[in-house]
């Protein structure tokens, strides 16, 4: 409900060079934060890149080691700076617990068996109808597609999660932040999850970073839990 009755999303007049400025001010507060939950979780400090994109699709990716991109179109939906920081800390989380690698490995095993049940059902075609169908290859496309969107919903759930932690302690407003849920799907249309989704639907992220800030308000100081 309140999702509906949300205002469309508009563009900000913010110029690049304050788009820049912004987001190397968040980057910086956010990685200050981050790393106790580097070292606890990666053994390490992380040594984050935040790059500002040009593109007009609004989009926040996490990739290699501890980079991290915004794009230029993402920057124009966010009216301040607690709605960049629930990109950003999300993303920063994604590296934190382990998602990159973790997605890589889904992606390969899931294209290995694929191309193996391919190549024993289109041995099979061959022998009983004489042609190849190409069966190994498209297996190992579906394989690597299921194999990365295999708990992929979990791990943007754990990325929500974490990266309010993470916004929380470099004292960014999640009440605030939060709105970013609301604004991203009255922006898609999608008020529900589609079995190939890799994100949840908009609703029940708004629902549990509600819930998160909640528990983080109980006690500020507590680690994130792992039974969730």
């Amino acid at each position: 409900a309140e999702i509906a009755a949300s205002a469309p999303p508009r563009a900000n007049a913010r110029s690049l060079s304050e788009d820049r400025a912004m987001l190397q001010s968040v980057a910086q507060r956010l990685a200050r934060a981050a790393q106790p939950f580097c070292r606890a979780e990666l053994g390490r400090d992380c040594a984050f890149r935040i790059a500002l994109v040009e593109a007009r699709e609004a989009n926040a990716y996490a990739s290699g080691r501890d980079d991290i991109a915004v794009t230029t179109g993402m920057m124009r939906l966010l009216a301040n700076e607690d709605e960049l920081a629930a990109v950003v800390a999300h993303e920063m989380a994604h590296h934190i617990a382990g998602h990159i690698a973790e997605g890589t490995l889904r992606t390969q095993a899931g294209a290995m068996a694929g191309s193996l049940i391919g190549a024993v059902a289109g041995g099979v075609l061959r022998e009983t109808l004489g042609v190849d169908v190409g069966l190994s290859r498209l297996g190992a496309q579906a394989g690597a597609t299921a194999g990365r969107l295999t708990y992929s919903k979990t791990d943007e759930r754990e990325a929500d999660y974490l990266g309010a932690h993470i916004m929380a302690r470099a004292g960014f407003d999640l009440e605030r932040g939060g709105g970013l849920w609301a604004k991203l799907t009255a922006l898609s249309g999608h008020e529900r999850t589609a079995l190939l989704d890799t994100h949840p639907a908009g609703p029940e992220r708004l629902a549990a970073w509600r819930r998160t800030a909640e528990e983080i308000r109980a006690n500020p100081e507590a680690p994130p839990r792992r039974d969730r």
